[in-house]
C-alpha cells in the first residue's frame, strides 16, 4: 500500500506513522506525508495512493475541501478526527471508515482490515457516489444508480435514466462502500437490487438479470440460484 497521512499535529503525525507501519508490516510499499490541504492535493496529483488518512481540522482548514474534491478517485480514505459529529457526513461521502480521536493500535487496524475486505461488520455507507464529469464533481446518489459495470482499472456507473458516469475506483473498491442492496452479481456487475425486475433466460441458458429500465445485464452462474431464491423464482 501507498499511503498518505495528512495531519498538522506533529505528535499526531508521528504516531499515525508509527502504527500504520506496525500494521502494514511488509504491506507497506510508501509513506509520505501532508501537513496541509495544499501540500496534500499536490502530493495526490504527483504520486500514486491507495489509502488516505485525513484529519479533518488542518489550520482552521476544512479537510472536507480536499475530499470533496477527490472523492471520485481510486485511492480509500480514512478519516481521523475528534469531529465525530461528522462521522455520518463523512461516510456519506465515501469515506471507508472514520477514526474518532484519540485512537490506538487495534482502531486503526479494523480501518486497514476493512479496506482488505475482511471486515463484515460494516453499519455506515456512502450516500453518493462522487464522480468528475465535464471538469467538476457531481454527487451521484445511490438511488439514482441502476448498475455499475467494471471497465478495466476502473468502472462505469449506469443511472436508472440510462445516462453513464465514469468512476476511478474498480468495483472491488466501491463494493466497499456500498449498502447491502447492491450486489456483485457477476465478476464486471454491481446492480441496484431495488431497481432490478427480475430474471431472463438468453442463448446458450445463460442468465440476465433485467431491470426496471428494460436493460439488462448478465448473472454470473454461482448467483442465479440465491438470487432467485431472493426474487422468488
Amino acid at each position: 500500500m501507498n499511503i498518505l497521512i495528512v495531519e498538522d499535529e506533529a505528535s499526531i503525525m508521528d504516531r499515525l506513522k508509527r502504527l500504520t507501519r506496525n500494521i502494514l508490516g511488509e504491506r507497506l510499499q510508501n509513506l509520505v506525508t501532508a501537513q496541509s490541504l495544499a501540500e496534500a492535493e499536490a502530493t495526490l496529483h504527483n504520486s500514486e495512493c491507495d489509502v488516505l488518512m485525513l484529519d479533518l481540522n488542518l489550520n482552521g482548514r476544512d479537510g472536507f475541501e480536499l475530499l470533496r474534491k477527490l472523492a471520485s478517485r481510486s485511492f480509500h480514505t480514512i478519516v481521523i478526527s475528534a469531529y465525530t459529529s461528522r462521522a455520518i457526513e463523512a461516510y456519506e461521502h465515501g469515506v471507508i471508515d472514520f477514526v474518532p480521536k484519540p485512537f490506538d493500535e487495534e482502531r486503526l487496524a479494523q480501518s486497514f482490515q476493512r479496506i482488505l475486505g475482511h471486515d463484515t461488520q460494516r453499519t455506515h455507507f456512502a450516500k453518493f457516489l462522487a464522480v468528475r464529469c465535464h471538469g467538476r464533481i457531481e454527487l451521484v446518489c445511490l438511488d439514482e444508480i441502476e448498475h455499475i459495470q467494471a471497465d478495466g482499472p476502473c468502472s462505469h456507473i449506469v443511472k436508472t435514466d440510462g445516462s453513464r458516469r465514469a468512476h476511478d475506483k474498480m468495483l472491488k473498491d466501491l463494493e466497499l462502500l456500498l449498502p447491502p442492496s447492491f450486489e456483485r452479481v457477476h465478476k464486471s456487475y454491481i446492480a441496484n437490487m431495488a431497481a432490478v425486475s427480475g430474471l431472463a433466460m438468453g442463448p446458450d441458458h445463460k442468465n440476465f438479470l433485467q431491470f426496471s429500465s428494460r436493460r439488462s445485464i448478465p448473472l454470473s452462474r454461482s448467483k442465479t440460484k440465491e438470487l432467485k431464491a431472493k426474487l422468488g423464482y
